[in-house]
């Protein structure tokens, strides 16, 4: 278990890595050109419970740049209105928001069936365009975003089968 400051030593390098995958998308779309996944220096892996790869990082973060950014913002921090019941507004995705507290399946049937609220879409259904693996990495993606106390409560409640409590 890391703890202290060494736990916000880990977190904020976790952070300038996905600063600099998201920077690389974001000076590359203004190429115009198909996202790519930017270059990442493999050796800085982070040493921590998070069982991400280098690789699907780098794919979640162009998917998500690609297919997501738009509504959820491009540092998935969602729409400043996303709490407004009258709005209808796409959530923050980076461990600020509620996402946490669904279960992976639950994020999994989301990104792939879209969103209802009241009977009406709220958000678009992805798996004609995304592959399991590709919203798997999307999800690994956003969740390296979350502080490491948001992952480790909603980990233990994966792996317990339940629901994390706020």
């Amino acid at each position: 278990m890391i703890t202290g400051t060494v736990q916000e030593a880990h977190f904020n390098r976790m952070r300038e890595i996905v600063w600099v995958m998201v920077s690389a998308l974001v000076l590359g779309a203004c190429e115009k050109k198909e996202p790519q996944a930017p270059a990442i220096d493999t050796s800085a892996v982070l040493q921590s419970d998070r069982m991400f790869s280098m690789e699907g990082l780098s794919r979640g973060a162009m998917l998500f740049q690609k297919h997501c950014a738009q509504c959820h913002g491009p540092e998935a921090q969602g729409h400043p209105d996303w709490q407004n019941p009258l709005v209808v507004a796409a959530p923050p995705l980076n461990g600020t928001g509620n996402e946490w507290k669904r279960r992976k399946q639950d994020l999994i049937a989301i990104i792939k069936n879209g969103a209802t609220r009241q009977g009406e879409p709220v958000m678009p259904a992805w798996k004609k365009q995304l592959s399991d693996q590709e919203i798997e990495d999307v999800i690994a993606w956003f969740q390296a975003l979350w502080p490491t106390d948001v992952y480790e409560r909603w980990r233990k409640a994966n792996v317990a089968g339940g629901t994390p409590r706020s």
